[in-house]
This record gives C-alpha cells, sequence and structure tokens, in this order.
C-alpha cells in the first residue's frame, strides 16, 4: 500500500509540475518570436494610473521613473488618492511637494467608498475615479496602464507594456514583479519567490493579468463596459482576467521584470496572511484555477512528506519502509519538486542569497497549502486594509465596513 501511495503521489506531482514548466515554456517562446516583428508605425496615445495610499518611503523614485519613460507617443500620468493632503493623507502630501513641477501629470482624489455608499473595492474606485477624470478633462487616450505606486517600473515599461497591444496582437498586456532581495531573510525569500511564481502564471492561465502591471485597449474597456465589473468587484486584476476569458479577449504576457519592489512582510504567518488573500481572489473569481492550485500544492506537499519519510526511515533504522527503489524514487520527487521551486532564483534579475532561497524552496509549498486552506475557511468575507468586505458567490460586493484597527489590523504591505 505505501509503495503504491508512493508512487501515484511522485508521478501526479512530477506530471503537475512538467505541465506548468511546459506551458510557462511555450509561452516564454510565443512572446520571443512576437518580439522579431517590427514596431508600429504610430504608437498610440496612452494614460497611465497609480494608486497611492499611506507613507511610500521610495515614492521620488517611482514617481521619477513613470515620468522618464522611454515612450514614443505622448503620454500622461494620473495618480489618486483616498483623500487629500488637508485630510492627512500621507502619499498626497509627498505628491503635492513633487507634482507642481511635473508635466503632463495629475492628481486625482476619489473619496471614500464609505462616504460615497459605493459597493466595490477601494482600489477599484480609485481607479474608476482616474479614468472618468482622464475621459472628462484629456480624452483621447488609445490605450489605459496601471501600476501601483509602491513599485519602480523600468524606463522601457511603458513601451514594452502597450507594444502588443499597438500591433493588434492583443487586447490588454501584464508584466512580471520580482521582490528585490535586501537580506537574508527567509520571508523576503518567500515573497519573492510567490511574485516570480505569480508572474510565471500569466503564461500559463490565458486571461491571466496582474494589477500592479497591467494595459488595457482605451475602446475594449469602455465597449465592454468593464468600468460596470470594476464598480461592483473586490479586486481588480483577477475580475478582470475572468472578464478577459470570458469574453475570449486575449491578454499578451511580457516574460520580462520591468516592475520591482521590496518586501515589508513581517514573520512566516505574515506571508501566509498576505498569500491566503490572493488565494482568496482565485477562489472568487477563477474557481477552477483555485481547485488546481488545491492539487499542485497538495501533491507537492505530499511529495516532500514522503520523500522526508523514506529517507529518516533509512538514516534511522537502516531499511527502507517500502523497498529501496519506492524509496529513491520518493527522495528524487522531493529533490525535483524542491530545486524546480529554486529555479524561480535564477529567472530574476538580481539573484538573491542561495541561503535563503533554498529554505524558502522548502517552505513554500507547506506555506501554500496553509493560504489555501486559510482561504477555503474565509469563505465570503475579506479584511483589506481599513475595510472589510461581503463578497457574494459571484464575486460581486454586497457590503462595506470599516475594519475595527486594533483587531484587524492591516500588514505593513498592505499600507502600500
Amino acid at each position: 500500500m505505501l509503495a503504491a501511495t508512493t508512487i501515484a503521489i511522485a508521478l501526479l506531482a512530477l506530471g503537475s509540475s512538467a505541465w506548468f514548466w511546459a506551458r510557462a515554456l511555450r509561452g516564454f517562446l510565443a512572446w520571443r518570436r512576437s518580439t522579431r516583428d517590427p514596431d508600429p508605425v504610430e504608437w498610440p496615445q496612452a494614460h497611465v494610473f497609480v494608486c497611492l495610499k499611506g507613507r511610500l518611503p521610495g515614492i521620488e523614485q517611482t514617481l521619477g521613473a513613470l515620468q522618464a519613460q522611454d515612450y514614443p507617443a505622448r503620454y500622461r500620468v494620473t495618480f489618486v488618492t483616498e483623500a487629500g493632503a488637508e485630510q492627512g493623507d500621507e502619499a498626497a502630501r509627498d505628491l503635492a511637494k513633487w507634482l507642481p513641477g511635473a508635466p503632463d501629470c495629475d492628481h486625482v482624489i476619489a473619496g471614500r467608498v464609505l462616504e460615497r455608499d459605493v459597493r466595490c473595492a477601494q482600489k477599484n474606485f480609485n481607479l474608476l475615479a482616474g479614468i472618468r477624470h482622464a475621459d472628462e478633462v484629456h480624452p483621447g487616450a488609445e490605450v489605459f496602464a496601471f501600476c501601483d505606486g509602491d513599485l519602480l517600473v523600468k524606463s522601457s515599461w511603458l513601451r514594452e507594456m502597450i507594444r502588443p497591444i499597438a500591433v493588434r496582437a492583443s487586447e490588454a498586456s501584464t508584466s512580471f514583479h520580482w521582490v528585490a532581495a535586501e537580506g537574508r531573510r527567509i520571508v523576503e525569500a518567500l515573497h519573492g519567490l510567490a511574485e516570480a511564481a505569480q508572474s510565471m502564471a500569466a503564461l500559463v492561465c490565458r486571461g491571466a493579468t496582474w494589477g500592479g502591471s497591467m494595459a488595457i485597449r482605451a475602446s475594449t474597456f469602455h465597449e465592454y463596459r468593464l468600468h460596470e465589473m470594476w464598480g461592483r468587484t473586490v479586486v481588480d486584476d483577477m475580475a478582470l482576467s475572468r472578464a478577459m476569458k470570458r469574453r475570449r479577449l486575449r491578454v499578451a504576457p511580457v516574460p520580462r521584470f520591468l516592475v520591482q519592489s521590496t518586501s515589508e512582510i513581517q514573520g512566516y504567518g505574515g506571508f501566509v496572511k498576505w498569500l491566503a488573500r490572493q488565494y482568496f481572489f482565485v477562489k472568487v473569481y477563477q474557481p477552477s484555477l483555485y481547485w488546481m492550485l488545491w492539487m499542485k500544492t497538495a501533491l507537492d506537499v505530499a511529495s516532500i512528506w514522503s520523500g522526508c519519510l523514506h529517507l529518516f526511515w533509512w538514516i534511522f533504522l537502516r531499511e527502507w519502509p517500502a523497498g529501496a527503489t519506492v524509496g529513491w524514487i520518493a527522495i528524487a520527487t522531493a529533490f525535483v519538486n524542491v530545486s524546480s521551486t529554486h529555479l524561480y532564483r535564477f529567472l530574476l534579475p538580481e539573484r538573491p542569497s542561495a541561503r535563503a532561497w533554498m529554505p524558502a524552496a522548502l517552505l513554500a509549498p507547506g506555506a501554500s497549502f496553509l493560504a489555501c486552506a486559510s482561504a477555503a475557511l474565509r469563505r465570503r468575507r475579506l479584511t483589506w486594509r481599513d475595510l472589510t468586505y461581503v463578497v457574494e458567490r459571484d464575486g460581486s460586493v454586497r457590503g462595506v465596513t470599516l475594519t475595527n484597527p486594533e483587531i484587524d489590523r492591516p500588514l505593513a504591505e498592505e499600507a502600500a
């Protein structure tokens, strides 16, 4: 019985990993072929929307990078905050010091969803306020691009994001994100690993987008009334991914790490809590993908436990519980799964320390399993920053309430 179970786990775990990497490789090769095509004769006019919240230590670098894009056509940048500097919003106060001398940049104050009696995520509400401002005050944008305010983009970000849209290869695009390695903390490596894996998912899952770096044709956004979808959902990217997939609209992944951030997650529990929120969005808006995550995570955890069981049995008892062949298959499967996770380290622009990355690769399946379980137990209630959302089965927001700051204190990275 143990031998049959071990071999079945090994085959399923190796098969799921092979399927993931094969799909990722196919997507990457398709992107490489597309880059050989000539650039468009005329680049579309673009409008970039950036949501800011709280105190952002690197806001000057973020703003400078967005202003210094090497995009061949004209583009504007609109920054959106919930409140103004006079209401004590730190991001708005920092923005006010920099914005007066910045050409083609403006600031929109969206207000709070609670004050407007709106049932959607605060970020969605902010983005929609920025888009309304752009349509009314600066009409003519052909592409909408979105970037999180706590990120640092490369100078080629906007050009590479809009290129597949400009050459009519897709209706939208999304790029890769990496967490800069600033130390040897394992939790930083776990965060970096999770962000790299999330980026790779854009090559595997059709229609996948990441809200921190994405772009969409403005006519597509209005034609399919995507503003109505954002106006009733709890997250921007997963809801958009579902809408793009249902309408069979193509999202072009740009598998180049164009966006960088730093990790502010504190502790293993904080990482699991952050990851559980990501999985909650997947569960609500892409349930089939969520069950695939469950299966892949369970297989990875089972293969590692199986390999450790046979290895420890042989070390301490000097015999194999199900034969030498089965034991070596279990150990090899566990090694391959951990090594395949470790491969993300070699994809990053700045390679993090192996001393932190190897333990992170070993702990990642367990963290993913706990996050899946947390997302399952969360049901339809989500606390994000200082607001709590109650979500219907179809993903629409039923109610929004203010979170008790002493009971549900937001994580440090959520303040961004």
